[in-house]
């Protein structure tokens, strides 16, 4: 039982969702459930009583609260999803103003009411949810205070709907506060989670992906490679005697030569590229749909444009070079042998010479 009843409510839920969207999902079906039950239940009841107008709207808006369910699960997009919960916010306003109309059993039908604000809230969001409980409240006090009772088909005490009223305002202020509430603090674990994930992917220093982010991003690419067979070039960036700048400058002015370094990368490469930052001085390029040859020509206008700038540190204008290794990943060469291999293309250039461009298939396999 346990497990079915968990199944029910959790139909719909994927993990490829974020948090928020599960808990729609979930409400959404918890609400229909509970909703068909009571509806269902005091539809029958009423039916077997004779009021027949309160059987019908009650068996109506159970038969609307399966098909909301059903919307969920047929289209389980966020399409979907806001069909399903305007159908039910629909549904259950104007299940309440016909209770409030006709009183339902024994006059007792406006104390259902109260089942609107917080479902409200939490379908519509704070803003939407206000606009709403904003035009159901009107249309209530309408219903109730309109000259002569003319819209009732039953009859209040002045004192019970005013009472009404005042304690329906009150359940929507703290229903609407429980939501601003909620979504702030949402809000801001979503925010410290995307900085924590910022965190754990980039160089504090260069703000570049670090090893673990572009390799996540070399991931995708292969996923893409996968499916449309062009290769992806990848070059290892060495910085030239960058000891030696350390060791004259500081560290400190060592890291702003990184800085720069990247900030000309950045400005070099293809808006489809990526550049990380793959360890120490070294920077890796990841060029999506490039062969070889393609992409050892723009490593060599890198290259060019690094050697062509010079960083001012200590009030001298100093010029930084670098040594790059290309390989290509395709069907034959797998990323681990590519990594290899270019590496050992820059062993090469620094071999030559440094301040240059190998490409792998120059060099002995």
């Amino acid at each position: 039982m346990a497990a079915t009843l968990d199944k029910l409510l959790k139909e719909g839920c994927s993990q490829h969702y974020d948090e928020e969207t599960n808990r729609q999902i979930l409400v959404v079906n918890l609400f229909s459930l509970v909703g068909i039950s009571l509806t269902l239940s005091l539809g029958i009841v009423a039916l077997v009583g004779k009021n027949y107008p309160l059987a019908f709207s009650l068996l109506t808006a159970s038969f609307l609260f399966i098909v909301s369910r059903k919307i969920q699960s047929i289209f389980s997009n966020s399409v979907g999803r806001l069909l399903a919960m305007y159908l039910l916010t629909g549904c259950l306003m104007a299940l309440m103003s016909f209770l409030v109309v006709t009183g339902g059993r024994a006059n007792t039908g406006p104390l259902w009411i109260y089942i609107v604000p917080p479902v409200a809230m939490f379908f519509g969001g704070f803003r939407r949810g206000l606009g709403v409980m904003a035009g159901f409240t009107l249309l209530i006090v309408i219903l109730l205070f309109f000259p002569d009772d003319y819209l009732l088909l039953t009859h209040y005490s002045y004192e019970f709907k005013t009472r009404l009223i005042y304690s329906f305002l009150t359940v929507t202020f703290l229903s609407a506060f429980y939501e601003y509430s909620r979504q702030k603090t949402y809000e801001t674990a979503k925010e410290l989670s995307r900085q924590f994930k910022q965190q754990a992917l980039h160089d504090p220093l260069t703000h570049l992906p670090n090893r673990r982010g572009i390799q996540q991003q070399i991931e995708q690419e292969l996923s893409r490679m996968t499916r449309h067979g062009r290769p992806i070039s990848i070059v290892i960036v060495d910085v030239d005697h960058f000891k030696n700048i350390n060791d004259t400058y500081g560290h400190d002015n060592g890291d702003v030569v990184l800085t720069k370094i990247s900030e000309i990368f950045r400005k070099w490469i293809r808006r489809q590229d990526s550049v990380g930052r793959w360890g120490g001085e070294e920077f890796i390029f990841v060029l999506p749909e490039t062969p070889e040859t393609n992409g050892k020509l723009l490593a060599d206008k890198v290259r060019s444009a690094l050697e062509g700038t010079f960083i001012n540190i200590q009030g001298n204008d100093i010029q930084v070079t670098a040594s790059f290794g290309v390989c290509e990943i395709n069907k034959e060469i797998t990323l681990d042998r590519a990594l290899r291999q270019a590496d050992k293309a820059l062993y090469q250039a620094k071999k030559e010479g440094r301040n240059c461009v190998v490409a792998a298939n120059a060099c002995d396999d």
